[in-house]
């Protein structure tokens, strides 16, 4: 595969110009400022550009080693709703614990003969990357499987119960065990879980659900203990997590579609904290299947490590495998009963101030989050498709319409998009807030203007240049980290102005933080989520179904700005406004 290329300094620039003048909200002073810096950095930006280009030219993937440490890795925020997406799969109906796990048995084997198209090694990284908290930047560690040592292999999964943590094994000197094997160790981890009095469990999650700052010192002081650097390494080396969520304290909803659907989404995102299941859970997994004794079951995604379409993908293979599968009977017996292992965690007092902290601030964001569902079902991608239109260019544009008329105004727009066409390629972003985006949304809403054609034939135009590597936010990112080791290095006096401009600051935070994520699944009752990147910002996931289209916004509470009622019900009408001068 080719490595992906450098985009052209002026191209960027340019494109940087359009959306800035978008967010900088007619501040003609702000404009003026951020035109004179971009005028400038056409100048002096050249000899980062040409130190990028060589850099380029020594390594397979040069956006990686810029955007992945900034987008991920370098985040202080806590994981839970700041960064770890869901994906919801269809509900269950188990009649007791014995089913909830043999139901939990399909999704786990079938994980092992994933064959979905996806670049290899970013398969590899799903089930062998594992993200560590550590003070300043975060750490992946990456496991790599020996191909001469396969007959030696032991291979096992972590799992939460009543909050403890448990390893299952899953691979014994190289022999993949046996359905009943699993089931035996997952009966007696339920058994030695329900078997401790719960006033007396340390929620051990709970050290990694808060400021990665805070996380880092608190296992930095865990592993300082032998007992406990060796139950981390085994937690480090799980496939995955698999979270098994039993009856707690009932959570009221109303009885609609959408709103059990937005129940179940905060259920993976958060599993409604401390006082639920929001600590039986392990956020630094990059996979958790998470399934609940109502039903409710999906995953809990690490995003650092993989994109979530690929994720996803394994994920539709996995409710099919389980669908296919689920009215097999098992009649065998356990011959070899292997039992799982509980982890032993030795916490002192200073670290359990510090675990007591994080929990702290992860109730308050699991209480802070909001989420909706929008189930649009007046049409979806097959008529948008019959109007020779792009159905995520249509998509997209409605959510600046729905935006516009909530706020008044546009704000900078994330949506990925995959350059895995690419050596090691992860992605760009696709913005939709573009001059004539703002101008387009401003004719809808004054009535006085006359209806103005759709500007979907703008988006195709921006997609493939982001997915042919010549995207602004990666090529930007990377110019400006070169700048500051720069300046470290004494080689440059000062930031280029262009870094410090308010405007640069707006048009590089995403109060619209969006994502496309279309799932071939027939049941009626999938989809992903997340929570808004920015405090005063919406989170807005949707799948294009051929007959209808499933949104999922989300805002935080304690935010006066957001209104995910109102940018709800804009969203439909913004819709229906456009399907009307099609």
């Amino acid at each position: 595969m080719p490595k992906p290329p450098v985009p052209y300094l002026d191209h960027t620039l340019s494109r940087y110009l359009e959306y800035a003048r978008v967010v900088a909200h007619n501040n003609k002073d702000a404009i003026k400022r951020t035109e004179e810096a971009v005028s400038q950095f056409r100048k002096t930006g050249i000899d980062l550009q040409l130190k990028l280009q060589k850099f380029a030219d020594g390594n397979d993937n040069w956006i990686n080693n810029f955007w992945l440490p900034e987008m991920y890795l370098k985040v202080r925020l806590a994981l839970p709703v700041n960064s770890n997406p869901a994906y919801i799969f269809p509900e269950q109906k188990f009649a007791n614990i014995n089913e909830q796990l043999k139901k939990l048995i399909d999704r786990e084997m079938s994980t092992g003969k994933i064959k979905v198209p996806m670049c290899m090694e970013q398969y590899n990284r799903i089930l062998s990357c594992y993200r560590e908290p550590h003070k300043i930047e975060d750490i992946q560690h990456y496991k790599r499987s020996d191909k001469n040592t396969r007959s030696q292999w032991n291979e096992h999964i972590l799992v939460m119960s009543n909050n403890q943590t448990f390893i299952l094994f899953t691979r014994v000197g190289g022999i993949l065990l046996p359905q009943t094997e699993i089931i035996y160790q997952l009966s007696e981890i339920v058994r030695m879980s329900d078997g401790r009095a719960q006033d007396v469990v340390l929620p051990i999650a709970g050290g990694s659900v808060g400021n990665r700052d805070d996380a880092a010192a608190f296992w930095e002081l865990m592993k300082e203990v032998p007992e406990n650097l060796q139950s981390l390494d085994l937690v480090r080396k799980s496939l995955f997590v698999v979270c098994i969520d039993r009856p707690r304290n009932l959570i009221k909803f109303r009885n609609d579609l959408e709103s059990k659907m937005a129940i179940k989404g905060l259920h993976m995102l958060h599993g409604f904290g401390k006082e639920n299941w929001g600590l039986n859970r392990w956020y630094d997994a990059t996979i958790q299947i998470i399934i609940s004794s109502d039903g409710t079951n999906g995953l809990c995604i690490e995003h650092s490590v993989a994109e979530g379409i690929v994720i996803i993908n394994m994920g539709e293979f996995s409710i099919n495998y389980a669908m296919k599968n689920m009215r097999r009977k098992i009649i065998a017996e356990p011959k070899a009963k292997i039992h799982p292992k509980p982890l032993t965690w030795l916490v002192s007092p200073q670290a359990k101030n510090i675990m007591w902290k994080q929990i702290a601030e992860f109730q308050r964001l699991s209480e802070d989050l909001e989420l909706s569902v929008l189930i649009f079902t007046d049409f979806g991608k097959e008529f948008i498709k019959s109007c020779l239109i792009s159905p995520d260019g249509f998509v997209q544009l409605s959510m600046q319409l729905a935006y516009y008329k909530v706020h008044q105004h546009l704000v900078s727009t994330y949506e990925s998009a995959s350059i895995r066409r690419f050596r090691l390629g992860r992605v760009d972003n696709i913005r939709a807030a573009t001059p004539e985006a703002l101008q387009w949304v401003q004719a809808m809403v004054d009535k006085d203007k006359p209806v103005v054609k759709l500007l979907i034939s703008l988006f195709p135009v921006i997609y493939i240049t982001n997915i042919t590597g010549h995207g602004i936010d990666n090529h930007l990112c990377a110019l400006k980290l070169l700048a500051i080791e720069e300046m470290k290095q004494g080689r440059l006096e000062k930031l280029p102005s262009i870094f410090q401009d308010s405007v640069w600051d707006e048009t590089m935070r995403f109060p619209l933080s969006t994502s496309q994520v279309t799932t071939t699944t027939t049941a009626p009752d999938v989809y992903l989520c997340y929570g808004p990147v920015v405090k005063d910002g919406y989170g807005c996931s949707y799948n294009l179904q051929s007959n209808k289209i499933i949104f999922a916004p989300s805002a935080f509470r304690s935010c006066s700005k957001t209104k995910i009622d109102s940018f709800k019900a804009a969203l439909t009408e913004s819709l229906r406004d456009m399907r009307a001068i099609i």
